[in-house]
């Protein structure tokens, strides 16, 4: 490297060095506030009462947390194993032993002619990956049939429709809907833009309510009554919006959020399919989602009063 590349990269650190000390004290705050709560959501989850297993912030969102949680809650007939001899877990389900993968991304390189998977930003092989993982199974397990279940947005592809996916692959949406509506050829794409997300939500059978592509370009969905939520797509940006009318005419924006194209048709169909719910919290000039999905799941009361801010409680029909 020369010597003035090297005086440059001093140079920058010096003068951004202020910034990034300002960054990591915002995140260290962050997280510091938020640990409390996050605490106290894992001790109360399912998965800590069986298995006990001190805190760690990775596990709130490790594929076996969030699968063992949701499958309990919808009483699903399965055997689900913690292996003593070294941590493992998986679950033997149709008399088939499913794997969780270890690895964050999946895709198939061109160049090299197979599909590798992304470790923390390092590729490697997924056919080693794999017999990583499988071997980390007693072998009294062994003699099972052995899938891997990989949920969607973990393919970075937008559409897996005639991509020969690995057969030892089990597709799913998510680990919290897993083994439900998995048939559903929608599973296979992401939506791009906004007319590719409502012509997914116009081939959805029993989504509620009504919707269009309105003027702006943008689907204007009315889901409830006296609420309007407007949604648009787009790789870089996409925007899922809560707005309150008020005589027919939008009055405000209640809340918003900004899902990834992997997650937004999710979001549609836990909010949308019959009988689910979404519960607001509003106060003052903020607001927060406090839960989507089954009503039979919800943990908020649908008559919850609040002395500050407003409660909502919105079921689709």
């Amino acid at each position: 490297m020369k010597w003035y590349v090297k005086l440059l990269i001093t140079l920058l650190v010096i003068i951004f060095s202020p910034l990034i000390a300002v960054f990591i004290i915002i995140a260290a705050a962050t997280y510091l506030f938020q640990l409390p709560k996050n605490v106290k959501e894992y001790k109360k989850s399912k998965y800590y009462q069986e298995f006990r297993l001190p805190y760690a912030t990775w596990k709130l969102y490790s594929p076996e947390y969030r699968f063992y949680n949701s499958f309990k809650k919808r009483n699903l007939k399965l055997t689900y194993v913690h292996q003593e001899s070294n941590g493992f877990e998986y679950f033997i389900h149709n008399e088939t032993l499913f794997l969780f993968p270890d690895f964050d991304q999946i895709d198939y390189d061109e160049e090299k002619s197979e599909w590798q998977v992304d470790y923390d930003g390092d590729w490697k092989s997924f056919k080693q990956a794999y017999k990583d993982i499988v071997f980390k199974v007693d072998p009294d397990r062994a003699t099972l049939p052995v899938r891997l279940l990989v949920e969607r947005k973990m393919f970075p592809a937008t559409d897996l429709n005639g991509v020969a996916i690995p057969e030892c692959i089990f597709l799913t949406w998510n680990y919290e809907t897993a083994f439900e509506n998995e048939d559903s050829p929608l599973k296979l794409r992401m939506p791009t833009n906004t007319q590719e997300l409502y012509n997914m939500m116009v081939e959805t059978p029993k989504l509620c309510g009504k919707f269009k592509i309105a003027e702006d370009g943008n689907i204007c969905w009315s889901l409830y009554d006296d609420i309007q939520i407007s949604i648009s797509v787009d790789p870089q940006d996409c925007c899922f919006s809560i707005n309150k009318k008020v005589f027919g005419k939008i009055e405000s924006g209640i809340t918003h959020w900004h899902p990834t194209i992997y997650e937004i048709y999710n979001d549609v169909c836990k909010i949308g399919m019959p009988g689910n719910v979404m519960v607001i919290r509003t106060f003052m000039s903020g607001a927060s989602v406090l839960y989507m999905g089954d009503e039979q799941n919800c943990p908020y009361s649908s008559d919850k009063n609040t002395f500050f801010g407003k409660y909502y409680y919105l079921k689709a029909n």
